[in-house]
């Protein structure tokens, strides 16, 4: 009854130690002007950072590992592309998917990368320091065309700054858009590929035993609290090939994009499905969203649609009618309500598979789509 609360008690601690001491280590320091300076300081951040992100891990019962895969990508590059690649003095851009709450701490407790977080964490308190200690780069969010030109220029102008000069860590972009059950990968967004700059992708897939630490579809408070009151979790992080693009890939995969990022994109992110065994999913992020929405019972959520198996919507009415009532104070007995969804269980079974007959047992599971954010 104690581990969840000692757990998260031991965990606030850390938290506290961690942010007062980053604290300490850049006092006059203005991070207007640029990062900390390569030497003792910025080691010794490193350093704390390593540490409290360990004793995270062991709180949280998590262990980790780090694998190097090797990767061929002559059908994406071609047969000689390791001879005449253009070479980096340093890689700027770090690509990988999303599946927990828990990625950051893993990547900075092994790999220590920067982040790209949005615009608004800059001017909040304790935790604006921590972002920009690890030489994290700011990114405005936003619908509107100019905020996604800024996003973009921001994202070009850091991979050209670390690439020329090495004065930053390489930031990590979590390239999905949004996290993932960790079964699949979904399409990847423009930012890490419009500048057709070189990218190292990396991978994380996780062993759980009854509590998936996925924040696909549970909101983030209860997914902590049933994660921390549970033990005996892994990550196993991957690290492929440096990935550069080249003409014979915009020539020879054309068909995969209708842009030049698209194409590099799709290149990334099917060379991680073959490397970590990952399955394709081509569900709109918009459509993960309004999942999402709907499993949370969000007011006024509307109603998401099914999906194949082949990531098709189906067209039609709306398979899913029976069961997006709304719950009112006025619903029948606890017995009654039990009945009613196992009617509406069977119901959805037999719409999804006409073969259904009625002498099949109720209690047909529907597959749950991946979370995007």
């Amino acid at each position: 009854m104690l581990v969840m609360p000692t757990r998260f008690v031991l965990l606030i601690i850390d938290g506290i130690f961690l942010t007062t001491v980053v604290q300490l280590l850049t006092i006059g320091h203005s991070f207007k002007s640029g990062p900390i300076p390569n030497g003792c300081r910025k080691k010794l951040i490193h350093f704390m950072y390593h540490v409290c992100c360990s004793f995270f891990l062991v709180v949280a019962a998590v262990r980790t590992s780090v694998t190097s895969k090797e990767f061929d990508y002559s059908y994406y590059l071609g047969d000689h592309y390791k001879e005449n690649q253009k070479k980096v003095q340093n890689t700027s851009t770090i690509v990988s998917n999303h599946v927990s709450w828990l990625d950051p701490v893993i990547l900075i407790k092994n790999i220590r990368p920067a982040f790209a977080p949005s615009a608004e964490f800059k001017n909040v308190p304790l935790l604006g320091t921590l972002i920009e200690c690890i030489d994290s780069i700011y990114i405005p969010r936003g619908g509107s065309e100019e905020s996604k030109a800024k996003a973009l220029a921001a994202i070009r102008g850091r991979q050209e700054l670390i690439e020329e000069t090495g004065k930053y860590a390489p930031f990590l972009i979590f390239a999905e858009g949004g996290t993932t059950n960790g079964s699949g990968l979904i399409k990847y967004k423009k930012g890490a590929f419009f500048a057709e700059k070189t990218v190292r992708p990396i991978y994380m897939k996780y062993k759980f035993g009854s509590v998936n630490p996925a924040f696909d579809t549970i909101e983030y408070l209860p997914l902590a609290i049933l994660t921390l009151s549970w033990a005996g979790y892994s990550c196993d992080l991957s690290i492929m090939p440096d990935f550069t693009p080249n003409d014979y890939l915009f020539e020879n995969h054309a068909d995969k994009g209708s842009e030049r990022w698209e194409v590099y994109a799709w290149a990334v992110r099917d060379a991680m499905m073959k490397s970590g065994g990952f399955g394709e999913c081509n569900i709109p992020l918009r459509t993960k969203l309004l999942y999402e929405s709907y499993m949370q019972r969000h007011p006024g959520a509307a109603e998401p649609p099914i999906i194949d198996p082949e990531n098709k919507l189906l067209t039609g009415a709306n398979l899913l009618s029976p069961l997006t009532q709304p719950l009112t104070k006025t619903d029948p007995s606890p017995q009654e309500s039990m009945e009613r969804i196992e009617m509406e269980d069977y119901s959805l079974k037999k719409k999804l598979d006409p073969r259904v007959g009625d002498e099949c047992s109720v209690g047909g599971e529907v597959e749950d789509l991946e979370k995007g954010n």
